[in-house]
């Protein structure tokens, strides 16, 4: 059984620190998942968690976007987590980190109402564990707000030489939206997930198919999905 946990490469670390990861993957999905929930997303939340927070660089875009009165900030990576409370202490909005994994919360059961989930599954080798525990800390009728790298990305040479992740646990965008379901969580595909193939999750950045050279669709790398707990639960 692979690690809980696989510590991230000083290079994927640093990776995470740059404008290009901020402005093309994070602050992109950020936007997306809010565009894609819709009218049917509350205009802002009371408490909203960022699991896998990272950095806190999504603090910012969690108020332009969900404008919550409150955020609730995990993550189990010490160094994440010092740079996690430099961004706290600055952020306009009041910003609480925890130390903890996915699989195990430190919060109490429907405690929050919103909960973004930015690239953090495919890190964790007990993922239907995971998103039972942010099933489980969402309070009926609360909204998840998933993106996540596919197994197509992750088993590009340039991902698997640079950065590290959990072996034999990754998923296809089908195999995700199915973890989710199981996990409790309701959705509708054709209104509540979108995939792409970004240039950057290709192995090639995109060169053989601008140029033509590969015409057949590629396969998804990238997936968003809202899904709600249901209000009964």
């Amino acid at each position: 059984m692979a690690p809980d946990w696989v510590s991230e490469t000083r290079f994927g670390k640093w990776f995470l620190s740059t404008d290009m990861w901020y402005r093309e993957v994070l602050a992109l999905a950020v936007a997306e998942l809010r565009e894609l929930g819709g009218a049917r997303v509350p205009a802002s939340f009371e408490r909203f968690m960022d699991v896998g927070c990272g950095q806190g660089r999504t603090f910012p875009l969690l108020k332009q976007h969900f404008a919550p009165r409150e955020i609730v900030a995990v993550d189990i990576d010490p160094r994440m987590l010092g740079l996690a409370r430099d961004a706290a202490a600055v952020s306009e909005i009041p910003v609480t980190v925890k130390a903890c994994s996915v699989t195990k919360l430190d919060l109490p059961a429907a405690s929050v109402d919103g909960i973004l989930c930015h690239q953090l599954i495919h890190h964790v080798a007990n993922q239907a564990g995971a998103l039972r525990e942010l099933h489980r800390v969402l309070k009926p009728g609360g909204w998840l707000f998933l993106s996540e790298s596919c197994k197509a990305f992750i088993d590009v040479w340039t991902v698997r030489w640079f950065f590290r992740h959990p072996p034999g646990v990754q998923r296809s965008a089908e195999g995700y939206q199915q973890l989710v379901r199981e996990a409790g969580f309701e959705f509708e595909v054709a209104r509540d997930v979108r995939t792409s193939t970004p240039w950057w999750s290709l192995w090639d950045f995109g060169f053989t198919r601008n140029v033509g050279l590969v015409r057949s669709p590629p396969e998804a790398t990238e997936l968003l999905l809202v899904a709600r707990k249901a209000s009964n639960s």
